[in-house]
């Protein structure tokens, strides 16, 4: 068995373990008790989360190897540098890294960034670990709960990613000069893009919901061919998580609205064209509908010709970004009667949208 192959076996039993038991209870809350939702507080629920998920899949991990009785363990590096965990066997010398991600997947822009510089990844033995994570409920004992958990967990090679984050952005000059001194990316400023004075890069980079191969790389471009593969699995699993975002949100709002009936396509990814993702029941009696796709502007259009959604339905438009917009049907068809940006702090807003219908 491979080292990525070993981590991920590992790794998904852990997960078993926390969303059974450790989630329920360590990061577990009343569903009546409402958590501040401005955008401050909101970051700082998600970092705080992410974090005490980490901590928990680390501690399952090492209770399983220490179950198997073979002398491996899993330890925390305990200073803030590349990876986060180490596998170590019965010697305590290493054997796999773990770095990992924690993103929540009603979060408008994954953020989390793969920046450590290619020279101190261990290739072949340094993994990105992202887990993917939102709020379910559940009732335990009569009391319902609402608890972080776990949906998606992927393991990457993080050698081969940081290859193809750092190729891809040398690749890419635009009209500005790009370069990596000695372990820092470094551009010329926008101002003056073929001057001779850089700064450090912006910090885009190597966030992980860019990270991408790009297709014109030149056909002697190092382990172009690994590139490849690696690519096309982290962006499937990249739509993956956007799908998430989608259906999340939109049963979120039903939950917060008291809507009925929810009903859920399953998708793998943001859909190219415009699509009916989810349908629900208001409280007043109004359809209510996820859409997610381009040509929202079109699809308004053509629904002006038919007769499926009865005036007074509401939908909710979510972006790739999950940027928002509400849509009232009406005598003349769908009306946009509200717009914004990161629904999961403007959930305020988007009831008093619905319930107004």
């Amino acid at each position: 068995m491979s080292n990525r192959d070993l981590a991920r076996a590992l790794l998904l039993r852990a997960v078993e373990r926390v969303n059974k038991s450790v989630s329920k209870t360590l990061t577990a809350r009343r569903s009546i008790e409402t958590p501040p939702m401005d955008s401050r507080h909101l970051t700082d629920t998600r970092t705080r989360v992410s974090t005490l998920l980490e901590y928990s899949l680390a501690y399952e991990m090492n209770h399983l190897l220490e179950a198997e009785g073979k002398g491996f363990s899993l330890s925390a590096v305990l200073w803030n540098v590349f990876p986060d965990l180490l596998m170590r066997d019965a010697s305590r010398t290493p054997t796999i890294g773990f770095e990992v991600k924690a993103l929540h997947t009603a979060a408008e822009e994954k953020s989390a960034n793969l920046s450590t510089p290619l020279h101190m990844i261990n290739k072949g033995g340094d993994f990105l670990v992202i887990v993917i994570w939102g709020w379910q409920r559940e009732v335990v004992g009569s009391v319902s709960i609402t608890y972080p958990h776990i949906h998606l967990v992927e393991v990457f090679d993080a050698y081969v990613l940081a290859q193809t984050r750092d190729y891809s952005w040398l690749f890419t000059q635009g009209n500005r000069i790009k370069g990596i001194d000695i372990s820092t990316p470094i551009i010329t400023p926008e101002d003056k893009p073929k001057g001779d004075r850089f700064k450090a890069e912006e910090g885009n980079m190597g966030k992980l919901m860019r990270i991408g191969l790009d297709p014109n790389l030149p056909a002697e471009t190092p382990n172009l061919e690994a590139l490849k593969a690696e690519a096309a699995t982290y962006d499937a699993f990249k739509q993956r998580v956007l799908a998430f975002g989608l259906t999340e949100t939109f049963r979120e709002i039903c939950f917060l609205q008291e809507a009925e009936n929810v009903k859920m396509q399953t998708v793998q990814a943001y859909p190219e064209d415009l699509q009916m993702l989810g349908q629900a029941r208001l409280k007043g009696g109004n359809e209510f509908c996820l859409l997610a796709g381009r040509n929202l502007s079109q699809w308004q259009k053509e629904e002006e010709m038919k007769s499926i959604h009865t005036q007074g339905s509401v939908s909710l438009w979510l972006s790739s970004k999950l940027n928002w917009h509400v849509l009232q049907k009406g005598e003349h068809g769908w009306k946009v009667v509200g717009s914004g940006e990161k629904p999961d702090s403007a959930y305020d807003k988007i009831g008093e949208l619905l319930a107004s219908k």
